[in-house]
């Protein structure tokens, strides 16, 4: 089915089809369109949106909606389930961050524009995705050139919005989640946040290709967090979370570095640092040392560089707070 405007409630209840949105032509006289996956259950429930490949360069997110959609029994759902497995086409097709056609960022544009640029039209109808349903869920990775540990990011607010928020990234099951006080302008979350719509984000190590067991976590996860909104029957099944981190989720804000060459880490993912601590050097051709990097804070490593080539202004560590007791 073919609609310019979205319409879910065009998918019968207890039925699951393939809807394609269209959201700009292209140069070459095509439509970009995003295929969205809408599973209606016979009983009335909340709304889930779930986003994959928000960042044409990340995959656990796609595999992990296709599959979750395949496997979902309309017949036992409250509710309707929304997936995007693919947001970004244009940045996919490509294998970027970034949208070829652009050069933007998906996830820095929100709210977007119905009349803008590609990744801004695509900003725009994902707005109005989100303006429909009760819970939000982004599935990134750390893309091409870093990594992150497998978490769940949620809004730590108090607020009845905050609370949702922690308690659907509790209930996703990974082994990290990592709690924000603060939303920084431009992404799907700051969109729903400002719709007040409950969101959690997750990250995985990346790197560029599929990690098939990280997708079967996030599927896992979506339906633990579609249990714990009573859509699907059960209560979710997973272990409490190891690192129950807190801080800003800025990956602008960490250290970069000043000098090209070979960066070479001196820490792991969840290592916890003192500040001042080592955390890489970035050497020269002959091994010679240009620059140290060391802990602005103390806290957990929560983000690094793992492509060794750098140029000034590469980010390359974050370390974040971590919640003693929860």
């Amino acid at each position: 089915m073919q609609f310019n405007e979205f319409r879910p409630e065009a998918v019968p209840p207890g039925a699951k089809e393939t809807l394609y949105l269209d959201v700009a032509p292209l140069p070459d006289g095509e439509m970009l369109r995003l295929a969205v996956l809408v599973a209606r259950g016979q009983a009335e429930g909340p709304t889930l949106l779930v986003l994959g490949g928000v960042h044409g360069d990340e995959y656990e997110g796609p595999h992990a909606v296709r599959t979750v959609f395949r496997e979902l029994a309309a017949d036992q759902l409250r509710g309707t389930f929304i997936g995007v497995p693919v947001t970004n086409v244009p940045a996919f097709e490509a294998g970027t961050r970034g949208s070829p056609l652009d050069g933007l960022n998906l996830a820095r544009v929100f709210p977007g524009s119905r009349t803008g640029t590609p990744t801004e039209r695509i900003a725009y109808q994902v707005g109005c995705l989100i303006g429909r349903c009760d819970q939000l869920i982004d599935l990134h990775s750390s893309g091409t050139h870093a990594a992150m540990p497998t978490l769940a990011g949620y809004y730590s607010n108090d607020s009845e919005v905050g609370r949702r928020s922690r308690a659907a990234a509790f209930a996703f099951g990974a082994p990290v989640v990592w709690g924000h006080p603060t939303v920084a302008p431009g992404r799907t979350v700051s969109e729903a946040t400002e719709r007040r719509i409950p969101w959690l984000y997750t990250e995985c190590p990346g790197g560029g290709w599929l990690h098939q067991d990280t997708a079967a976590l996030y599927g896992r996860g979506v339906t633990n967090v579609m249990r714990q909104l009573g859509m699907l029957p059960g209560d979710p099944e997973h272990e409490p979370p190891h690192y129950h981190l807190y801080g800003s989720g800025r990956i602008e804000d960490a250290l970069a570095v000043r000098s090209s060459g070979f960066l070479l880490p001196a820490v792991r993912l969840l290592d916890r640092v003192r500040r001042g601590d080592l955390l890489g050097q970035v050497l020269g051709l002959a091994g010679e040392v240009h620059e140290e990097l060391r802990a602005n804070a103390a806290g957990v490593l929560i983000f690094m560089r793992t492509t060794p080539s750098v140029s000034p202004g590469d980010l390359a560590f974050m370390v974040t707070g971590e919640v003693v007791s929860t």
